[in-house]
């Protein structure tokens, strides 16, 4: 994996085996708060976040997936990605606690995926049709 600049962080099923996407793909098991640790891990390992960590807005803060994208850095750590992170975290367990969450689905996979592929478009990294630029 240590081919491409830029590397994704999910625990979605739907974009973990997604040959579509160019991107190094690392897979964490679990909630979305296991994404951001896994993250805030590769941030302390010469990685750079790129995405905001927190989705825009707080029903789908409160869905099963979330995805992130990293850059490879010049820098051993990312000292405000990982600020960042932070505050992701603090804000995650927040909106989750005592709420009855929705169960994963492919609906919530599937918006976690084209908010990635939005992203990765804005940054100019995947033309409109998901293909690498």
């Amino acid at each position: 994996m240590e081919g491409s600049k830029y590397r994704i962080v999910t625990n979605n099923e739907w974009i973990k085996d997604d040959a579509s996407l160019p991107q190094d793909i690392v897979f964490a098991e679990g909630t979305p708060i296991d994404v951001l640790d896994k993250a805030e891990e590769l941030l302390q390992q010469g990685w750079k976040l790129v995405s905001a960590p927190l989705p825009p807005n707080v029903p789908i803060m409160r869905g099963p997936y979330r995805s992130l994208v990293l850059e490879k850095n010049d820098r051993l750590y990312d000292r405000d990605g990982i600020l960042e992170i932070e505050k992701a975290r603090t804000r995650y367990s927040f909106e989750r606690k005592d709420r009855s969450l929705p169960r994963p689905s492919k609906d919530f996979g599937v918006i976690d995926r084209e908010m990635l592929i939005r992203m990765l478009r804005d940054a100019a990294l995947v033309k409109a049709e998901g293909k690498s630029v």
